[in-house]
Parts: C-alpha cells; sequence; structure tokens
C-alpha cells in the first residue's frame, strides 16, 4: 500500500477511463486537488462515484471477481481446465488450476489487491473530509447517508479483500480467527498499516457497518426519478439494505450464526410472517425480461461495458477465453430429481454443439447483482433451527419452482445445492466452499483440493510483503 497515496486524488484517472451511470454525468477533473473537489456536495458524489466505477472494471467485480475468475476458481466451468487440440491456452487456465506463481495468476492476484485498496485509499480521503466539510451538504440526511455510503464501501472492499487472502475462520484447525490476515486501512496515508488477525479485521468490519447503518438509517428515499438527486436509484448503490445484508454475510463468516440471523431477519421477517421491507421472492420463472429477479435486488453494480467485458467469455468462437460448463456439470446442478422445473436452469444455453453450456445470465445486462434476497433467506436457513430453517429454505425453493424439502433430510446439502444455483456467475461459491472447507468442488463435484490452504488462500502479493508490515 505504499505507493496507493498521491498529492492529488486519483480519481480523476478512475473516471476517465471509465463510463459512469446515467444517474450522474461526472467530467474528468484532471489532477484535481483533495481541496478542491470536497468543497461542494456534488464532489462527494463524484468520490462515491469515483469508488463504483473502479468496482465495475474488469479488474474487479465488472468479470473477475464475479462471472469470470472468481467462477472459475469454483469450478463451475469445464473449459479452462480441459485440453484442446486448438493450439489455444485457456485465459483462465492456470487461474482453474490454482497455479498462483505463474507470472500471468501473480499480475492478476496484484491488481485484484492494489486496485482494492486504491478504492479503499480514495474512501478514506474523502471521509478525512466529509465531517470538517458538513456545511456543504444540502441537508444533514445527504452528509449522513453519504458518510455511511463511504463507511460501508469500504468494509465491503476490506471484507472481500480478507475472504480472498486470509483464513477463513474454521481453517487452520479450528483457529482461523487467529490468523494472520490483512491490514484495515481506516487513514488516508502512504505509512503502510499492521497486519491484523481475521478476527480483528472482522471487528473493524463490523464496526464500520454499525456505524453506516445508524447514519443512514430511516434517511434514503428508494422511488426518486430525479436523476439530479442524491437518492436517484438507490438500489444500485450500497443502501442501508445493503449494509444490512453484508453484516448478515460478515456474521455468518465469522459463525455469529445468532448475529447473522437477527440481521438478516430484519429484512426477510418471520418465515410465515409479512416481509417486513419491498423486497420480496420472485413468484415466477426467470425470463429475457427478468433473469435477475428484480424485485429482490438490494444492490446491484452499475457495469456499463458489461457487454464488452464479457462477450468473450460467454461467446463460443472465443477459444481461450469462453466459460463452459459440461453437460454433466449442468446436469449434476439442475437437472436430478425433481429440479427440472427451477426456474433459474435458463441462465444456462446449450451451445450449438450441444456438448456444453454457456452462461445466458447477462445477456442484455449491464450490472451485477451485488446483495440479494435470495441470500438472507439462505444465510436465515443455516442459523435458525428445526422447523424455521426448513421454513426458510423451503420458502426460497418454492419461489424457484421447486418442492419442499422433508425436515428428515440433511438441510446443509439442501442449502449447497441452493448456493451453486443462486450464485452462478456472482462469484460467491468459492467463498461458500472456502467458508466450509470443501476438499472436492465443482459443477461436477469432481475437482479435488489436496492443499486447502494453498488454493483458498489467494497469496498477499510479494510487493506487499517486502514493503509492508505484511507476512504471508
Amino acid at each position: 500500500m505504499k505507493k496507493l497515496m498521491n498529492k492529488s486524488i486519483i480519481l480523476s484517472l478512475i473516471l476517465a477511463l471509465t463510463s459512469c451511470n446515467d444517474w450522474l454525468n461526472v467530467s474528468p477533473k484532471t489532477d484535481m486537488k483533495a481541496e478542491d473537489l470536497f468543497s461542494t456536495e456534488a464532489g462527494f458524489r463524484d468520490a462515491l462515484i469515483g469508488v463504483y466505477a473502479l468496482m465495475s472494471t474488469s479488474t474487479l467485480y465488472g468479470k473477475n471477481l464475479s462471472y469470470a475468475y472468481m467462477d472459475a476458481l469454483a469450478q463451475y466451468y469445464a473449459s479452462p481446465r480441459s485440453n484442446t487440440s486448438t493450439g489455444y491456452d485457456h485465459s483462465l487456465k492456470n487461474a482453474a488450476g490454482y497455479n498462483y506463481t505463474e507470472k500471468g495468476e501473480e499480475s492478476r492476484i496484484l491488481s485484484i489487491w492494489s486496485s482494492h485498496f486504491s478504492a479503499i485509499a480514495n474512501i478514506n480521503q474523502a471521509l478525512l473530509f466529509i465531517d470538517a466539510k458538513r456545511d456543504v451538504f444540502t441537508s444533514e440526511d445527504i452528509h449522513h447517508i453519504y458518510k455511511g455510503e463511504f463507511l460501508a464501501l469500504r468494509a465491503l472492499l476490506h471484507f472481500n479483500v480478507l475472504r480472498l487472502f486470509a483464513s477463513s475462520p474454521i481453517m487452520d484447525n479450528q483457529n482461523g480467527l487467529n490468523s494472520l490476515a490483512i491490514p484495515y486501512v481506516e487513514v488516508y496515508t502512504n505509512v503502510a498499516q499492521p497486519q491484523l488477525t481475521v478476527k480483528e479485521v472482522l471487528v473493524k468490519i463490523e464496526k464500520d457497518l454499525l456505524a453506516a447503518r445508524d447514519l443512514m438509517k430511516d434517511r434514503e428515499t428508494f422511488n426518486n426519478t430525479d436523476s439530479s438527486s442524491p437518492m436517484y436509484k438507490r438500489r444500485e448503490r450500497m443502501n442501508y439494505y445493503a449494509v444490512t445484508a453484508l453484516l448478515a454475510r460478515v456474521y455468518l463468516y465469522g459463525n455469529e450464526k445468532e448475529a447473522a440471523l437477527t440481521i438478516a431477519k430484519e429484512i426477510i421477517g418471520e418465515v410465515d410472517g409479512e416481509n417486513p421491507t419491498s423486497y420480496m421472492l420472485a413468484t415466477s420463472a426467470a425470463t429475457a425480461t427478468n433473469p435477475m429477479f428484480q424485485s429482490e435486488l438490494i444492490f446491484t453494480l452499475d457495469v456499463q461495458k458489461l457487454k464488452d467485458l464479457s462477450e468473450s467469455s460467454f461467446a463460443e468462437t472465443s477459444l481461450s477465453d469462453v466459460l463452459l460448463m459440461s453437460v454433466k456439470g449442468k446436469q449434476n446442478i439442475f437437472n436430478a430429481g425433481g429440479l427440472e422445473n427451477d426456474f433459474r436452469s435458463s441462465w444456462l444455453t446449450l451451445t450449438s454443439s450441444g456438448n456444453e453450456y454457456v452462461l445466458a445470465k447477462y445477456n442484455g445486462m449491464n450490472y451485477i447483482p451485488m446483495f440479494k434476497l435470495s441470500e438472507l433467506y439462505l444465510i436465515a436457513a443455516e442459523c435458525a433451527n428445526g422447523k424455521e430453517a426448513y421454513g426458510y429454505l423451503n420458502k426460497l425453493r418454492n419461489h424457484r419452482g421447486l418442492v419442499s424439502v422433508e425436515e428428515t433430510q440433511n438441510i446443509e446439502d439442501y442449502i449447497y445445492q441452493e448456493y451453486r444455483r443462486e450464485f452462478l456467475g456472482e462469484g460467491q461459491l468459492f467463498f461458500y466452499y472456502k467458508r466450509k472447507l470443501f476438499d472436492a468442488i465443482g459443477a461436477e463435484d469432481n475437482v479435488g483440493i489436496e492443499d486447502l490452504k494453498t488454493v483458498y488462500n489467494l497469496p498477499i502479493p510479494t510487493s506487499e510483503i517486502d514493503f509492508g508490515n505484511i507476512k504471508n
């Protein structure tokens, strides 16, 4: 992180290189001083857009950390591991083989690490000014929402770095919480921050999220149609409910199941009770016009260039990039015993050869789901007990065209099956495997992992070890 800081704000580069959402037109501000940028409310809004813009690039959630790299690590696809006679090496061949020390993979991992901390640096610079410049905001509500949004994004970015580069709590002989992890950068500085344990990082993430919730609670509106308003398209921002969903995910990751269930219920309610929010489980199959189940989306990351970024991944002719699931893999996930009616099976389409399937989930889309209602039902199912747990699981299954699971069945296995169907193309399954420490993974359940720590923990870049306060 030594090289992250600069006397002039680096948001200008981010904004110049990426397209911005239609809810805010931003002109690149070349070499703008932070003091000038944060002299207006619009400057803070620009800073937020810069963070989202960086998150939407191919390095992060616009490709690598959603449908491509992360799902290759989860072994959804057969093509990266296949030996072809075409003479082309797949671009994710080394990733799928967990060859993290190969030069290209080292570069990819470094870019993932540095892009996260670049975004965090921009967040910390904005937070450095946000209270001192409180008088530039048009209302206290806007100040509180923006500050909460910055804090929540800082927590989200650190949490994902933690899940990528550090042990999960169940690792290291059930002592993963005490394993050395990553720094948690809360200040805008060029001084390397100390490496913390997994538990210490989770505590800081929780602190930022609780502060964000307090700041944002009851201050947002979600139906504003004025594109110049700070309240425009709050569902495409790290809003209060997204903060809540992330907090439930964090508690589950730290094995604080009671806390995770309590937080999840704030959005989904009791099994047989009324949903306390406007988010509702889908009641019909995924279609060309609603493949993402719109009523369930809590936070979506706008990726205006998604078609360009994903085209090679989903085009049959892109021999070195196309991501293909085997027929056996698709059958294993969707076609076994009563799954033929699963709404989500339409996310995969048969290729012209009839031998593989390609992901069609993002056809015509320009966003990536970051938090969805379905995840909260799965969190609740995992954290509740007895009848209540099966109730949450079955409510989701019934809204996906599936029959209920009897209480005599192994609920953990059914939760796993829902995770790998529900998060196809979203980069979340690898983290499920890591949290549960699976030693055989993938669409066909046939990729064995011998050295769990080496596979599940990406190596912290050498430059950080050499120049920071970090041990790998």
